[in-house]
């Protein structure tokens, strides 16, 4: 055997090992990500339903509340006016129980979701607490179709849509794994694993989404909400880069308390859309603890587009 058949000989035995190493971490990964699925229910139109009951999962329409519901509104901090929020999504636990196969839902009562369309907060700023709310309901009893304020102006009047609901798993993307796991894995090697777990990573994407976990476009949010929650602005990096060591890491820590409650894609019904900035979507995020214990209104949001 030549020397350059040993150098060749032992080449073939490194990148043998070296495939050896990625695969066994590729394994290791991928076993990590299975581990986190969860369930989610995709909400899509049903154009097969002409007329909903007042209590129906929908988005937009007239929201089924109490009697003597006080229609929330939010001060802007730019322009100092008050302005009434736009009801966006309802949804009923009896309707939905039988497909919450992780039961984290209580099995009866209605979830209402707002938010404020003109000022259109993002959710980085603690000052825009307020601009997105959440309203629980056990008892429905009494309830009325709530009429929509007169001061609302009209083009953030959500449509009525009737919805169906299709059970999903549902994985971290990349960019929300780092607070899950602290394993390294690159984005082509986590969008391939992805794939391999059956998620369209180019399709599945942008759409009303209830549970699982967020369809990100810009950064994970998980970090974002436990930061703003405690009143740190998250507009730029250097609001928060300051925070103390301790401070920090247990920011980190308790971030993956946080979990996707609902998400809201772009709306589209007739000859009305309805765009979060540019294509992008409106998160309503809750802690695991407050989803549990069915305190609805102690949740954050986001907004991400292009």
């Amino acid at each position: 055997m030549s020397i350059f058949d040993i150098f060749k000989k032992q080449n073939n035995q490194l990148k043998t090992e070296n495939s050896c190493l990625t695969k066994n971490k590729d394994s290791e990964v991928k076993a990590e990500i299975f581990g986190l699925m969860k369930y989610g229910l995709v909400m899509e139109e049903d154009n097969q339903v002409k007329r909903l009951n007042p209590d129906a999962c929908k988005i937009g329409g007239q929201p089924f509340l109490p009697v003597d519901f006080i229609w929330p509104t939010y001060t802007d901090k730019k322009d100092n006016v008050t302005r009434p929020l736009s009801f966006f999504c309802q949804l009923n636990f009896s309707e939905l129980s039988p497909l919450d196969k992780e039961k984290q839902f209580p099995t009866q009562g209605m979830l209402s979701f707002f938010y404020e369309c003109e000022s259109s907060c993002w959710g980085f700023d603690p000052e825009d607490k307020g601009a997105a709310r959440v309203f629980y309901f056990e008892d429905t009893t009494n309830f009325v179709e709530f009429d929509i304020p007169e001061d609302l102006n009209e083009d953030y009047v959500i449509p009525e849509i009737a919805v169906r609901f299709k059970i999903i798993k549902s994985y971290p993307m990349f960019e929300e794994f780092e607070v899950y796991s602290d394993k390294e894995c690159k984005w082509k090697e986590y969008d391939d694993i992805l794939e391999d777990l059956g998620v369209n990573t180019k399709e599945d994407f942008e759409r009303h989404k209830v549970l699982g976990y967020a369809d990100i476009i810009q950064g994970e949010m998980l970090s974002e909400c436990e930061r703003t929650s405690r009143g740190v602005y998250c507009g730029d990096p250097e609001s928060y880069q300051n925070i103390p060591k301790d401070v920090a890491a247990d920011i980190t820590n308790k971030a993956k308390e946080w979990s996707l409650l609902l998400q809201l894609g772009t709306i589209v019904k007739d000859d009305f859309k309805w765009m979060f900035g540019d294509c992008g979507m409106l998160y309503y995020y809750i802690k695991k603890e407050d989803l549990a214990e069915k305190r609805f209104d102690n949740i954050w949001f986001s907004v991400q587009c292009y």
